[in-house]
């Protein structure tokens, strides 16, 4: 392990903790990082980030927008240089009603500016759309597939990991930030045993998040 190069976080701990490596080398504690091109700390700040890169991507091809290339064609080059940069990562996102509308708002925008759509022209989001889902409705299909795909890898730690809930430390004052575990009770109306029960089973948590992502 490289020490001059690791970092840590700490969660629901009010003192200060400190952690060294054999040699004694004393690790940097730092309130956020990235991984694997994430943000840790919170969706909100991950969700900024990936939404100024998707119009750095987006305006970056505009170009190819005002081109003479089929509608077909430039939706589907969309969806691969826009909307995967925007949706990176949001399989891990909890993404509460108000960050949600921002996400389809800005993924409204982001398709008139692919469509060429100004705002004075009056196109209806039915019209713009076509057979598009909203933009939060795939991020819940992407993550309730993730969550049982991950809970079904017995082998691997992160399937103890997507129930889990801290037991130690204490909520700040106000009202409670959604858990990961929260999310999910809401993708799916299903309570956390019930929850487990249906993602042991591929084709009944499949259909579980089918019918999410249908009923919105």
């Amino acid at each position: 392990m490289n020490s001059g190069k690791t970092k840590f976080m700490a969660f629901n701990h009010n003192k200060g903790i400190t952690i060294k490596t054999n040699s004694g080398t004393q690790i940097e504690e730092v309130p956020d990082f990235k991984y694997l091109g994430a943000w840790m700390k919170s969706s909100e700040k991950d969700v900024k980030i990936r939404k100024a890169a998707a119009w750095r991507a987006c305006n970056g091809m505009a170009k190819i927008w005002k081109s003479s290339l089929s509608a077909r064609f430039k939706q589907r080059l969309f969806t691969a240089t826009v909307e995967s940069v925007l949706l990176y990562g949001c399989e891990a996102w909890t993404v509460t009603s108000k960050l949600a509308k921002e996400l389809d708002g800005c993924y409204t925008r982001l398709l008139r500016a692919m469509r060429n759509v100004h705002w004075k022209q009056h196109m209806t989001n039915k019209e713009l759309y076509g057979d598009l889902p909203k933009l939060s409705d795939k991020i819940r299909e992407r993550r309730t597939r993730f969550a049982g795909h991950c809970y079904r890898s017995k082998t691997e730690p992160v399937s103890q990991l997507v129930h889990w809930i801290p037991k130690h430390g204490k909520r700040k004052q106000g009202r409670p930030a959604l858990t990961y575990v929260d999310i999910l009770k809401q993708d799916t109306g299903l309570e956390t045993t019930d929850m487990t029960t249906a993602m042991q089973d591929r084709k009944i948590w499949r259909a579980i998040t089918v019918r999410g992502h249908h009923s919105t």
